[in-house]
């Protein structure tokens, strides 16, 4: 399992290096400028962080679930081989394997690996938010969090707008009472 992400990291490094490679060649430069790149370098190593530990965490839940699946079915044949009725015998491989599965998801560890996958696939999302805010920034599109505060804005000016809106209607409402009691008034001072 180590192994496997120290080889993934290897790779990412080469990456990042063939990345500062790339800065030194002017037609390269002409085209990308050194910010995007730089960019690209620190997006890439979160990315390949949180990627490295997610993929370490999922591997590990695996781990977990194949060993207590091996270990309830070592547990299940040896107790096999006592029963000779096809009913007692799915329930007894059935009582071995939730009381192993149990006894694994009540476990610190599997709560700690469950708890790492799950925060390393926030970071992984994070990560990912955060090239693509970087990106946007650098090609001059609009980010997420720019997109948020503008929508924020909006919302903002609709119930602005429903609040005037309600004000007019009184305003009028009011107005409208006014007419009715000056025609009112009017009639009787006749």
């Amino acid at each position: 399992m180590e192994n496997g992400r120290e080889e993934y990291m290897d790779s990412v490094e080469k990456l990042l290096n063939s990345l500062a490679l790339m800065r030194k060649i002017p037609q390269f430069r002409a085209f990308m400028p050194i910010r995007v790149i730089e960019v690209a370098e620190e997006a890439l190593l979160n990315y390949s962080r949180a990627s490295a530990s997610l993929t370490s965490s999922i591997a590990e839940y695996y781990m977990l679930l194949s060993a207590t699946s091996l270990e309830a079915s070592r547990k299940a044949a040896l107790k096999m081989g006592e029963i000779k009725d096809d009913e007692k015998a799915r329930k007894a491989w059935m009582d071995v394997f939730e009381q192993e599965f149990n006894e694994l998801f009540r476990s610190q560890r599997f709560g700690d690996v469950v708890n790492n996958m799950i925060t390393s696939y926030a970071d992984l999302l994070k990560s990912i938010t955060g090239m693509v805010e970087a990106y946007f920034k650098e090609l001059g599109l609009p980010t997420r969090s720019e997109m948020d505060s503008v929508y924020r804005e909006m919302v903002k000016m609709k119930r602005d707008i429903a609040n005037l809106a309600d004000e007019v209607k009184r305003l009028k409402e009011g107005i409208e009472r006014r007419k009715d009691e000056d025609i009112h008034n009017a009639a009787l001072a006749k």
